[in-house]
């Protein structure tokens, strides 16, 4: 099958049609950090599609992108009053029942529903991942010690969805996780929320050289293999993505290998597939 013939498993839509619906919202984001100067860069396997293919992993099922927390901070501030109205800035803060420290940028009236979290009262419309770098000491028991914390705090959030728990494979976590959501029914998410992103900032008040993608990659492999000089945000070159500039890291050799090896390999066929289990599109 061509690569623009590639289909969601299980659904009659072609990859590429989702694929035009994010790049439109990517195109969005950049009006927006252009306008004000807001840097940001294309991230990891978008970054890996704009240099091994001038565009997306003809499989890949989203775009993302990352800035420093600063710069980050200007875009939700931004977003506020600037952004298109036929897109909506999800985060914990526009919709109390999202689950991530991140944000995303989602299509109204569009449809594009991850198994996992299917049940879930959110908006649910196709996307871009926007995430914050923060500053990080990886090498030091401080630092260890907030990846740790961040980590649990997570893992223990993330049992307020059921399905979740579900596919748990070890028996005794699934009904640890399991009782963990009926706990959390007490425990309002807010603050959960709240606590996470602070120990997410805490070393943003210092200099440090390191940064590190918080949000979502705190394992310690992830976490490894996602942290960045802090210098590498501040030179940035255009590059091209499915026709159009996009701004990329110019150590974007060293970034890429450090975080998948051999990054211009195609993998086998069998890894050639969409990763966020979408069981449910509704292109416009």
């Amino acid at each position: 099958m061509q690569e623009n013939e590639l289909k969601f498993p299980g659904l009659n839509i072609k990859i590429k049609e989702a694929q035009e619906v994010q790049l439109e919202i990517l195109l969005e984001f950049d009006r927006l950090c252009k306008k004000y100067g807001i840097q940001y860069q294309l991230f990891s396997g978008t970054l890996i599609g704009a240099i091994r293919h001038n565009g997306f992993i003809p499989w890949d099922d989203d775009i993302d992108v990352c800035m420093l927390r600063e710069e980050y901070n200007r875009f939700l501030e931004v977003s506020i009053k600037e952004l298109n109205k036929n897109y909506f800035l999800q985060n914990y803060h526009t919709d109390k029942n999202f689950q991530s420290q991140y944000s995303k940028i989602r299509k109204n009236h569009t449809r594009y529903v991850e198994n996992l979290v299917q049940d879930v009262d959110m908006h649910q419309g196709i996307f871009i991942d926007v995430f914050p770098y923060d500053h990080v000491r990886p090498k030091t028991l401080k630092g260890k010690a907030q990846r740790i914390a961040i980590d649990q705090l997570k893992l223990i959030n993330y049992c307020r969805v059921m399905r979740v728990n579900d596919v748990e494979k070890n028996r005794v976590l699934r009904i640890a996780k399991k009782a963990t959501y009926y706990i959390l029914k007490v425990i309002p998410k807010s603050k959960m929320d709240r606590l996470i992103t602070k120990l997410v900032c805490l070393f943003n008040n210092k200099e440090e050289k390191y940064v590190g993608e918080l949000s979502i990659s705190t394992s310690k492999h992830m976490y490894d293999s996602f942290v960045l000089k802090k210098e590498f945000f501040y030179d940035s070159i255009d590059w091209d993505f499915e026709g159009y500039k996009f701004p990329v890291p110019r150590a974007y050799d060293e970034i890429l290998t450090k975080n998948y090896g051999n990054y211009m390999e195609m993998p086998p066929l069998n890894e050639q597939e969409p990763h966020h289990g979408i069981i449910e599109i509704k292109l416009a």
